[in-house]
C-alpha cells in the first residue's frame, strides 16, 4: 500500500497518571490507576480514564495479566463532537532479562476497544513492545528507549501496523516511589492517508504498598 511520504504533525499534548500496586502474594497483584490527556496544544483535557488490572507471576522472567481501563473521550474538533464513553478489555504476556548494565523487557498485549459515539465501534489489536534500559553506575536517572508496534486485526484491517509508539524514559524514586518521565512519538498510518505524527510529554507516578 502506498502512502504519502510526508507526514503530518500534531502539537505536542501531555499525558499524566497516577497509580497504586498492591501484593496479594508472592505471584499475584493488583494495580489500579487514573489517567488525563491533554489535547494538542495542551489547551484542555481530552480523555480521562480509569484502569484495573491483576498480574501473576509466571516465572521469573515471565509474567501475565489481565484487565480492563473504562474511561470518556472528550471531543471538541470537527464532525460529531460531545462526550464519549470508552472501554478497553486487554491481556498481556511480558518478559524481561539482563545482560551485564541493560535491562531488556518484552511485552505482546492483545487489546480490544470500544468507542461509543453514533453506535459502536469496536477495535482490535495486537501490540508488541520491546525495550532497553542503560544501568549507569551512580547515576539515579537511567535511560530507557522502547518501541511499539500496533497491528489491527479484522478483515477490514490495513496489511501491516497501524501505529508505531517511540519512547525514551527515565525512572526516578521520590519518597520511595517511583516517578517515570517520558517522550513519546506516535506514528499513526491510517488507510488511505499520510502518516500522523503525535508529540506527547508523560508524567506518572506509582505508589507501592
Amino acid at each position: 500500500m502506498t502512502k504519502a511520504g510526508f507526514a503530518q504533525n500534531k502539537e505536542l499534548a501531555i499525558w499524566t497518571a497516577a497509580s497504586s500496586s498492591f501484593e496479594l502474594s508472592d505471584r499475584i497483584n493488583v494495580d489500579g490507576a487514573l489517567a488525563f490527556r491533554s489535547n494538542a496544544g495542551l489547551g484542555a483535557i481530552s480523555r480521562y480514564f480509569g484502569e484495573a488490572r491483576m498480574g501473576y507471576k509466571l516465572s521469573r522472567s515471565f509474567n501475565g495479566s489481565a484487565g480492563i481501563r473504562y474511561g470518556t473521550l472528550l471531543d471538541r474538533s470537527g464532525g460529531l463532537q460531545g462526550d464519549f464513553t470508552f472501554y478497553r478489555f486487554f491481556g498481556d504476556l511480558k518478559h524481561k532479562a539482563s545482560w551485564r548494565q541493560l535491562r531488556f523487557k518484552q511485552r505482546l498485549r492483545f487489546q480490544q476497544d470500544t468507542e461509543k459515539k453514533q453506535g459502536t465501534r469496536i477495535e482490535n489489536h495486537l501490540r508488541y513492545k520491546t525495550a532497553v534500559e542503560f544501568k549507569i553506575p551512580n547515576w539515579k536517572a537511567d535511560p530507557q528507549l522502547s518501541v511499539e508496534f500496533f497491528k489491527p486485526l479484522g478483515s477490514n484491517s490495513i496489511s501491516g501496523f497501524d501505529r508505531m509508539r517511540y519512547k525514551i524514559q527515565t525512572d526516578l524514586t521520590v519518597v520511595g516511589n517511583a516517578l517515570t518521565l517520558a517522550y513519546f512519538i506516535d506514528r499513526d498510518t491510517p488507510l488511505n492517508t499520510a502518516a500522523i505524527n503525535s508529540h506527547m510529554l508523560g508524567l506518572f507516578y506509582d505508589l507501592d504498598f
